[in-house]
């Protein structure tokens, strides 16, 4: 932000950002602007998230300090056109011209997660905020200041450390949904089989599956057809506390028959018979008080068939559907009229829906009675299974009333297994934890913030817990600890029992649907909520334990080929406690991830070697340089660059301390790279001019080497290219001596590029060929997509245009697999240029927005910038 020819009086002293009184001016002027050109602006109002606690803490000073550092921050987060004020106190409010409200959520979005990750002072912040647009908030600066103050405190009373909305603008969740998903076979299937109740026949559908699949909701559609409008449908949901109440579901199969339908209905059947039922219902007649002293004495035979007579009377005046909601719960009495009743009632249309829990009903009364009429054939069976992806996608379709997230999706099939109660309440609880908001013109997922597990889930789990012994609940858990999927074997080295125990003990399991078999001997859980719940159940202390025992049961299995487990042993070893193994197995992780460009975990491992380094640890500083230094490229490669830089200076402090020069000049190598990556080649120049007067003292030729590639960098990025080929040519000369393949192959590549800017383009070919036939050689696919997209742009400059296509495609598709964010960002915006050229200005603009949204997010102006113009061009073209 350019503060030349403004006055003293519009600058803040603390934090040197414009002030309130410069804010007041400039909205209005910007507001003018957009007006005027016919295009949108965004306020951002952010407010430090509980700094009254600093001061407090702190002192003054301090906190002065955290503002000082946190302006600069905001700073370096916004673009160039950008401009910030400090509204007052820990208040700051930004101005972004020409963006829209999706285009403010993205940018305010990346301030709250730097933010996260940042440290002001040595201490940990978060902000609330809340964002405003033109014209579609509001049309003057006031309205506008008032719509996004409103936001911002919304935000603070969800809980901070987010983006707020007002509530005016909410969406609803619609659970439940207003049609069924994924169930259409199953309603095709009941409707053919209970057909027959029209012609006069009864039957039985059995309806089973685990807990929330939606067996209920399946018989409600059934009820809802028209198809069946003219029947008539009494339910009973029975209970654990139903289960000692004798004949409960008739009891209320008989009130729901008589007063909906047939209050004569009882008085039609002989007397004999009506007294019977009387017993159980006394307040459905007037004559209860003649039955006698003996009207608890019920005759089981007089009981039964008056139930019949009276059901079949009933049925005479319409089809009947008797719904019995979790009949697994029935008393002995109630089961043996059941099954008396469908005996018996064949010839008349009364047909009954019996649903019932998989898991709760494989032993008991109600198993002889479904053995027994399964025998006879009396039932037909539907079992429900749990929605696959697609269905998962309708169902949330329906719930969020708009199409949702991929990732969303994804998390959510993920750890519900497709069980449609487990979906409706993680949704509902992802809502409530501001992981799923509605920005007002779609759905954003956040699967970065913590939600909590609702307590219904956790109720069901935890019943079912209850209802394994012991020794299985204890298998369980050592389950949940070795992770989502395992084997038999692994399992029993680790628990101990033995093999005829533990497979009985992993069919009880299996039978109460907490875990699944996936192959031979191989099993996984049935949901990863499932296995949450039950890690989260086991104490702190008994979890080390655990954590400890299968670490050291995975080194005695594995001994002599540890890299095959080596990411499982990092997460036992750091889990457990045992800060020397987990320093060791964190740090050989990390470089397996890094090298396989699986950067998140990377950096996860790398962080955790980090944290176990203790006293004790041998080469503590030098590890812990290390691991800085690591993760600091990892972070490079993400676009993470202002953590890269904070992990390099700490580690570049470390070495001095100790004395490390080596280590210093490898540090300052990877900042210089950093800086080069931001475009600050002032600061690369001064760090890289460090480095190589420490190679040279020291005589390392592959450090030197090094710094003459970086060098040549930046004069490239200056425009001096003569001066970067007499650079690149050196560090090649070096690199070829000490047979560096993969240094041969970036200095080839990079003399290729300045042979491509002068319009050399044959000779820029010849170098990106053969850095391209080492990159393959030794395996390199980061280099292989420079190689390839440095070829395409050499076509593109000569007018080929489809082989120029092909060939940044094959390096966009190189760079999405390794994670490399800034180099997609670029190749999007390179194909995003040969639509344009070709005139194909929607997918031009698709590629230019994609490519746009990767800059945006992480920090590269310059090249949102370019974007920008180009997408800018395109407008231009179309008016």
């Amino acid at each position: 932000m350019n503060k030349r020819g403004v006055g003293k009086e519009y600058i803040d002293d603390l934090t040197t950002l414009y002030n309130r009184r410069y804010f007041c001016q400039q909205i209005q002027e910007k507001l003018r602007e957009a007006e005027k050109n016919d295009i949108p602006l965004s306020i951002v109002f952010i407010d430090l998230d509980h700094f009254k606690n600093v001061n407090d803490a702190y002192g003054h000073t301090r906190g002065d300090a955290v503002l000082k550092r946190f302006a600069l921050f905001l700073k370096n987060q916004l673009r160039q056109d950008d401009t910030l004020f400090r509204y007052g106190g820990d208040e700051f409010i930004c101005i972004l011209p020409n963006t829209n409200y999706k285009q403010a959520m993205g940018i305010s979005q990346r301030i709250i997660e730097q933010c996260r990750r940042m440290e002001f002072s040595q201490i940990r912040l978060t902000v609330s905020i809340g964002i405003a647009s033109f014209p579609k908030d509001a049309t003057d600066w006031k309205a506008l200041l008032e719509v996004a103050d409103k936001n911002m405190y919304n935000a603070k009373r969800s809980g901070r450390d987010r983006i707020g909305f007002f509530d005016k603008e909410r969406r609803e969740l619609i659970i439940p949904t207003k049609e069924i998903v994924g169930r259409g076979a199953e309603l095709e299937k009941i409707k053919e089989i209970s057909k027959s109740i029209f012609s006069g026949k009864g039957g039985v559908v059995c309806i089973s599956g685990e807990i929330g699949v939606g067996k209920t909701r399946l018989v409600q559609e059934v009820a809802k057809d028209t198809y069946f409008q003219d029947a008539l449908m009494l339910s009973s949901n029975l209970s654990a506390t139903t289960k000692s109440i004798p004949y409960f579901p008739f009891r209320e199969i008989i009130r729901a028959l008589v007063y909906k339908e047939c209050k004569e209905c009882i008085e039609q059947i002989p007397r004999v018979y009506e007294m019977e039922i009387m017993k159980i219902v006394p307040e459905l007649t007037n004559r209860a008080r003649e039955m006698g002293e003996d009207i608890f004495m019920v005759d089981k035979y007089r009981l039964f068939e008056g139930i019949r007579r009276f059901l079949s009377i009933g049925a005479s005046k319409r089809p009947i559907f008797i719904v019995l909601d979790n009949i697994h719960w029935a008393d002995e009495g109630s089961l043996d009229l059941l099954y008396y009743l469908i005996r018996s009632l064949r010839g008349n249309p009364v047909f009954f829906f019996l649903i019932f829990r998989i898991e709760e009903s494989k032993e008991g009364y109600f198993q002889n009675i479904l053995q027994l009429m399964s025998r006879e054939g009396l039932y037909k069976e539907i079992k429900l299974l749990p929605f696959k992806f697609q269905d998962v996608a309708l169902m949330l379709s329906l719930i969020l009333d708009a199409k949702p997230p991929t990732r969303l999706v994804e998390y959510i099939f993920k750890k519900t297994g497709g069980n449609p109660f487990f979906i409706e309440e993680l949704v509902k609880s992802l809502e409530e934890n501001n992981a799923l908001v509605w920005n007002k013109e779609e759905w954003v997922f956040d699967e970065n913030r913590k939600v909590i597990i609702p307590y219904s889930l956790e109720g069901v789990v935890e019943r079912k817990l209850s209802m394994i012994d012991r020794d299985a609940h204890r298998v369980i858990e050592y389950a949940s600890v070795i992770g989502r999927e395992f084997n038999f074997s692994l399992l029993r080295e680790i628990t101990g029992i033995n093999e005829g125990l533990l497979f009985d003990l992993m069919d009880e399991i299996l039978e109460m649907r907490l875990l699944k078999e996936r192959g031979s001997e191989q099993y996984c859980f049935s949901e990863d909520l499932i296995r949450e719940i039950v890690y989260q159940k086991i104490s702190k202390g008994k979890l080390r334990r655990y954590h400890q025992t299968v670490g050291e049961k995975l080194l005695s299995l594995y001994k002599g080929h540890t890299n095959e487990v080596v990411e499982e042993l990092a997460n036992h070893f750091y889990l457990s406690g045992d800060r020397g193994k987990a320093v060791n197995y964190s740090i050989l992780a990390g470089d397996r991830a890094r090298d396989a460009y699986a950067n998140k975990d990377a950096i996860r491992f790398y962080t955790w070697a980090i944290e176990s380094l203790d006293k004790t640890t041998k080469n503590r500083t030098v590890k812990e340089i290390e691991c800085l230094k690591k993760r600091a490229e990892v972070l490079n490669l993400m676009g993470e660059n202002e953590k890269a830089i904070i992990d390099l200076e700490e580690a570049i402090k470390k070495a001095k301390i100790i004395g490390d020069r080596k280590k210093k000049a490898d540090c300052l190598i990877v900042l210089s790279k950093v800086y080069q990556d931001t475009g600050q080649y002032d600061k690369a120049s001064q760090v890289i001019s460090k480095a190589q007067e420490i190679y040279e003292k020291l005589g390392d030729k592959r450090g030197k080497a090094e710094t003459y590639k970086l060098i040549g960098n930046i004069h490239f990025y200056l425009g001096e290219y003569q001066e970067a080929l007499k650079c690149y040519k050196r560090s090649l000369k070096i690199k070829e001596a000490l047979k560096d393949l993969l240094g041969q192959a970036e200095n080839l590549n990079n003399i290729g590029v300045v042979y491509q800017t002068l319009g050399k383009f044959n000779q820029a070919l010849e170098f990106f060929q053969q850095s391209l036939e080492i990159s393959r050689a030794i395996g390199n696919p980061e280099i292989e997509g420079k190689n390839l997209n440095n070829i395409g742009i050499v076509y593109y400059n000569i007018g080929e245009y489809t082989r120029a296509l092909r060939y940044y495609e094959d390096s966009l598709k190189i760079f999405e697999e390794i994670g490399c964010r800034n180099a997609v960002a670029k190749g999007l915006s390179n194909i995003g240029s040969i639509y344009h050229i070709l005139g194909e200005y929607e997918k031009a603009l698709e590629f230019y927005k994609n490519g746009r949204k990767i800059l945006n997010e992480i920090g590269n102006v310059q090249g949102e910038a370019t974007n920008l113009f180009n997408t800018g061009s395109i407008y231009e073209n179309l008016c």
